[in-house]
């Protein structure tokens, strides 16, 4: 465990509030993994940044078989497009160089690929490999300065920069920083997409709150974060895509800031936000119990319950609960996820391909995704899934399916 004294623009971190222990929500395996890490929120007393007390190394939290891909997310690749859209409209040029830094399995540069041929990814893990069979430049190593220095000699600069959810993951920013300085052209624009701190909050969503978020950003946050490091917010925008998201372009010179991103700012209190995590956590303990006691009655009356969507916040969720196989038989999950046929980090649980929750009849699915609750709905219904959803968040509920159809 790396335990963090500073907040990464170098003013000390205040507060600990302590959510409990959790696996890393990534860490799939065929093996029971019990091991657990702390959750300890603090403040930067300066820029306000909520972050992580004690984080993990990187190379624990993105091993080489680290199981996520985007391109199982059709979320994750409409924002995709929303996001190559908006750098087409921007680009003053035919055919712009454009690197995404944690690149997963090339999924954005695939979009990318169909228009501007200029592209490469950096992705450490063997989603890289996905990424290279696609016929997509890919570096297969962590971004640094050294490889930074590289990457200039051989491709140049480049006019845009992505990081899609990189900043809140990653215990090596201002190496990170550093690097993207060197490889953006002095024209170009980072465009950095992060979880957005005041969405979390509002839909009481605990589950967000794990080890590979190691920062929670609000606009404000961010702004006083790179400005330290000579990066200026000259404009953000919030997406709805995994529950509410923060899309801020960045540029190497200190620009007016546009009437939107004036708008977000306007309506952030980030000195007051602390007391609203601790909030949140108090809702959190109460949720367990809340949840414990209906999936135990249930439990009682011989009803069959699974979870379906095995995202990060379900490993959050059933491990914030200490839930087991006794209480939810199994999770449901695209067919073609690295994550089927494994034991979600830190449980007795086991993710299945979706379609068993068809064949099985459980009585209940309780939408472990939910921030994705209604496409999941309409996706059993059409598979003539017959039984009730449980909707754990915002605000825990049962849903009849005879009221759905």
């Amino acid at each position: 465990m790396i335990n963090r004294k500073f907040c990464i623009c170098k003013n000390k971190l205040k507060e600990k509030i302590n959510f409990g222990n959790l696996p890393l929500i990534n860490n799939y395996s065929s093996k029971k993994n019990l091991i657990k890490y702390p959750i300890v929120i603090s403040q930067c007393k300066k820029c306000f940044l909520i972050q992580l007390k004690y984080s993990v190394p990187d190379k624990l939290l993105f091993p080489n078989n680290y199981s996520y891909l985007s391109g199982n997310s059709k979320e994750k690749i409409n924002n995709f497009r929303s996001l190559f859209n908006k750098i087409t409209k921007l680009s003053k040029k035919d055919n712009p160089q454009i690197l995404d830094i944690g690149s997963n399995d090339g999924s954005f540069l695939e979009l990318v690929k169909k228009k501007y041929t200029k592209v490469l990814g950096i992705e450490p893990t063997n989603a890289a490999k996905i990424s290279i069979n696609k016929g997509i430049d890919t570096i297969k190593k962590p971004l640094n300065f050294k490889l930074a220095k590289k990457i200039v000699s051989k491709y140049s600069r480049f006019d845009f920069i992505v990081a899609s959810n990189f900043f809140a993951q990653t215990n090596n920013l201002i190496e990170i920083l550093k690097s993207v300085k060197l490889i953006l052209n002095k024209e170009g624009l980072l465009i950095v997409e992060v979880q957005y701190l005041y969405d979390v909050l509002f839909q009481k969503g605990f589950d967000s709150f794990h080890h590979e978020h190691i920062a929670y950003y609000t606009a404000s946050s961010i702004m006083k974060l790179l400005k330290k490091y000579k990066l200026y917010v000259v404009d953000a925008e919030r997406l709805k895509v995994h529950g509410g998201m923060l899309r801020v372009y960045i540029s190497l010179y200190n620009k007016p800031v546009t009437k939107k991103l004036k708008k977000i700012l306007s309506k952030e209190k980030d000195e007051n936000i602390i007391g609203r995590i601790k909030n949140l956590n108090s809702f959190r303990i109460k949720f367990n119990n809340k949840l414990n006691k209906l999936l135990l009655d249930l439990k009682k009356k011989g009803k069959e319950v699974y979870g379906m969507g095995a995202a990060p916040r379900a490993c959050v969720m059933l491990n914030s609960c200490r839930l087991t196989k006794n209480e939810i038989g199994l999770v449901g999950e695209v067919p073609q996820s690295l994550k089927c046929n494994k034991y979600v980090p830190g449980t007795d649980i086991m993710v299945k391909d979706e379609n068993k929750i068809i064949t099985d009849k459980p009585d209940y699915v309780i939408i472990l995704a939910w921030h994705l609750k209604k496409i999941i709905i309409n996706l059993l219904l059409k598979k003539k899934y017959k039984g009730n959803f449980i909707i754990p968040l915002p605000k825990l509920k049962i849903i009849n399916n005879k009221k759905l159809l």
